[in-house]
């Protein structure tokens, strides 16, 4: 199983690729790939729904980051 060396997440599909931030809240990001950042929204959209809003993020409104400087 490929996993990109600079995400968070464990739902990759490649090892090199762009991560860009995800707010998780209180200040706090996540950096994952593509395919980690759709697996989190659609955990978060589930989520959201049991609690009446289910908060969605922007893969190309997100902060780039690379190697560890988000830019």
């Amino acid at each position: 199983m490929a996993h990109n060396p600079n995400c968070d997440g464990s739902h990759c599909k490649y090892e090199h690729g762009t991560t860009r931030t995800y707010p998780i809240g209180g200040g706090g990001n996540l950096i994952l790939c593509f395919a980690c950042w759709a697996n989190e929204n659609r955990y978060n959209c589930e989520r959201g729904k049991e609690m009446g809003e289910p908060p969605q993020h922007n893969w190309f409104n997100a902060i780039i980051y690379h190697y560890g400087v988000a830019v």
